[in-house]
């Protein structure tokens, strides 16, 4: 499944229109169209995150062509570095495997301390 057919889906499984949808993600309708007929494929970061929020699925679904069905609620799912990277930098592929680490270290360090 194409990222424009899981767009589309989802929208209508959310019973909002493309004039709608683009309200919320601060585009034009014909910008939602043109994602859907799949004529503009890079779409940004942004966009795709604030679409998965408000469809409640991970921004890994939406962009992996892989994904053609969603986690069931209650089933654990798999995150892996590069969903972790897409999350915290917007998908930049100029992120270090120094600067993740820096990050885990710092989510590690969270972690500690919330248990205190």
């Amino acid at each position: 499944m194409t990222i424009a057919e899981k767009i589309k889906a989802l929208r209508k499984q959310a019973k909002l229109t493309q004039t709608e949808l683009g309200e919320m993600l601060g585009v034009q309708k014909n910008a939602v169209s043109k994602w859907e007929c799949g004529r503009v494929t890079d779409i940004p970061a942004g966009k795709i995150k604030a679409m998965a929020k408000i469809f409640d699925v991970p921004p890994s679904y939406l962009i992996d062509n892989e994904s053609a069905s969603l986690p069931r609620p209650g089933t654990e799912t798999v995150v892996d570095d590069e969903d972790i990277k897409f999350a915290l930098f917007g998908g930049d592929t100029e992120i270090t495997d120094e600067m993740y680490e820096e990050v885990k270290q710092f989510a590690a360090f969270v972690k500690a301390r919330n248990k205190k």
